[in-house]
């Protein structure tokens, strides 16, 4: 009796180790499949969006020796005092001849971009000249009801206070400047058209950053004033000009404002990056330029398309090709769609052991019934 008990138990022990190698079987571990579909910590692909504190670039709106600034353009300040001089004229409209220089439109290999990059210039003498000069596109047209100009401008450094976006310069009877900077400032100064007005300037610094770490800008010239957008919201308008310690010069919130508009329909010139009072290199305007229009107050469109100089940009180290292959990667970088993992839809490689684990367990099983059977045989002992 003793020995059957023993056979069973040998049995059983035998059975239970068969059927451990099938428990193990299908072991293509899941989990290091998961790790290796969606291993990349999306965390780490966000934490350098930004590179560079855009608040960086705006903390040094007055660090220029502006004084000096003002020296450079004949003893001119910003109020507006002498510019008919700086510019050529003297306050009685004669030329000076001495002073004068004939603003001459090139035309080079212009071919169209979406972005200029303003902080490139060549350098004379510490003094940056232009390299974007367009004719002026309201030059010639019914600007009595209105005029709009508008950009995207997105800043790549330090804010300049007295740099420029753009600039439309006159000569002549139509001597003057009408101009924008980095720092929100616009300004108007031709003394046959009713004088001058710096608009968001006060000591030679602005009074509020709008661009900031980059804005569309409108700015609206009307008969009754002006205003300043960005992206659609009011920054100022000519309101501005009753407070001393926010703007300065000739103009008041209660000015007729048609001769600025009658001005810029006969100025000749256009400028990107340059053409304000302030062409010094440590005035350069560090802006991205982009989403250009320049447009009556009834809609019609009399420039949109940026141009550029090849030959000039590729000669000061700039690249058209370059500005426009970043767009084209940055659009398809957005368009890609991010994949998710799915657990169901991992594929196993390989051959199955089952089938021959399953022989094995057989033939063990056999075999434990034959020992049972062979153990629990009557015997005859003689």
């Amino acid at each position: 009796m003793r020995k059957r008990i023993i056979a069973v138990l040998l049995a059983g022990v035998l059975a239970g180790f068969s059927v451990m190698p099938v428990l193990a079987t299908e072991t293509d571990n899941v989990e290091q499949a998961a790790e290796d579909t969606g291993g990349e910590d999306s965390d780490e692909a966000e934490e350098d969006t930004g590179g560079e504190d855009s608040d960086e670039a705006a903390e040094d709106t007055g660090g220029e020796d502006l004084d000096e600034a003002a020296e450079d353009v004949g003893g001119e300040a910003a109020d507006g005092e002498d510019a008919d001089a700086a510019d050529g004229e003297n306050a009685d409209g004669e030329s000076v001849d001495a002073a004068v220089q004939e603003i001459v439109i090139p035309k080079g290999n212009l071919v169209d971009v979406d972005v200029i990059d303003l902080s490139l210039h060549a350098e004379t003498t510490g003094d940056s000249t232009p390299v974007y000069v367009y004719e002026n596109p309201f030059r010639g047209q019914d600007t009595s009801k209105g005029a709009v100009i508008e950009f995207y401008a997105d800043p790549t450094w330090d804010v300049h206070v007295l740099g420029t976006i753009f600039a439309i310069n006159g000569t002549g009877e139509y001597d003057g400047k009408l101009y924008f900077t980095p720092g929100s400032y616009l300004g108007f100064n031709s003394a046959g058209f009713g004088g001058f007005f710096d608009a968001n300037l006060f000591n030679y610094n602005i009074v509020t950053d709008y661009i900031k770490d980059g804005a569309l800008i409108r700015i609206e010239l009307l008969p009754d004033g002006f205003a300043v957008y960005a992206d659609d919201v009011l920054c100022y308008d000519q309101t501005i000009l009753a407070d001393p310690k926010m703007s300065d010069g000739d103009f008041t919130p209660d000015s007729d404002f048609s001769g600025v508009l009658a001005w810029m329909a006969g100025a000749e010139v256009l400028y990107f990056g340059y053409g304000s009072w302030w062409n010094t290199v440590s005035d350069t305007a560090n802006i991205d330029l982009s989403k250009i229009s320049f447009r009556l107050a009834d809609g019609t469109v009399l420039m949109d398309q940026l141009q550029a100089d090849k030959d000039l940009v590729e000669s000061l180290g700039g690249s058209v090709e370059t500005v426009q292959a970043d767009e084209q990667s940055g659009l398809q970088l957005a368009d890609v769609d991010a994949a998710i993992f799915d657990i169901n839809s991992v594929e196993y490689q390989g051959s199955s052991v089952l089938p021959l684990m399953t022989v094995v367990v057989a033939v063990v099983v056999l075999g434990a019934l034959a020992a049972v059977i062979m153990a629990c045989r009557p015997r005859t002992y003689e």
